[in-house]
């Protein structure tokens, strides 16, 4: 008797986490920092702008793609994409509120909180943060991805995890951390 192949697709495990080495070099890293530094404003939750001070505190700045930064998002797309269909099988496939350029200076913070959410959070699939700062240039400032996963703090290194996972960011204890946020969205969790 001839055995039938299952068609199905094999299903994925959807809460590992990704940890991907030198998606962008030291040069690129500080010429972000550069170029975004001027634009930063005062952070906000955006779920709950009244309660920013107690959940975040840190300056960021919303950044969409343009002639300069084309080629950013030609990166991290690349790498996320390939990521989401080894590891995630999420329906996700576009950067749909930009990236998010983020410095914590001494004291500042990121409480624990999750990527996903109402209205546009709701598209939020997976989240990638990019460490822009060397690891010797700061202490503190941690991203923890619960349980109890560190990501690395290599300077352009990228961590993708699920947005639903809950997360934070340690203060920082001395020295600046940079970072870059974005979100691959598509269709709300059914």
């Amino acid at each position: 008797m001839k055995r039938q192949k299952n068609k199905t697709r094999e299903p994925k495990d959807q809460t590992r986490l990704a940890a991907i080495e030198k998606v962008f070099t030291p040069e690129e890293c500080l010429q972000l920092i550069a170029e975004f530094t001027p634009h930063l404003k005062p952070a906000l939750v955006e779920a709950d702008p009244a309660q920013s001070s107690t959940i975040r505190k840190s300056s960021a700045v919303f950044v969409f793609p343009n002639a300069s930064t084309n080629w950013v998002f030609e990166r991290l797309g690349k790498v996320i994409r390939e990521i989401n269909d080894t590891v995630y099988g999420f329906d996700a496939s576009q950067f749909r509120e930009g990236f998010q350029f983020t410095r914590y200076e001494v004291g500042e913070y990121y409480g624990p909180h999750l990527d996903i959410g109402p209205g546009k959070q709701a598209e939020r699939k997976l989240s990638l943060t990019v460490q822009l700062s060397a690891p010797e240039e700061y202490s503190g400032g941690e991203l923890i991805i619960y349980p109890e996963f560190v990501a690395d703090k290599d300077r352009g290194s990228m961590t993708v995890f699920p947005s639903f996972m809950c997360h934070d960011v340690r203060p920082v204890k001395t020295g600046v951390r940079y970072s870059l946020v974005s979100w691959l969205a598509g269709p709300p969790f059914k």
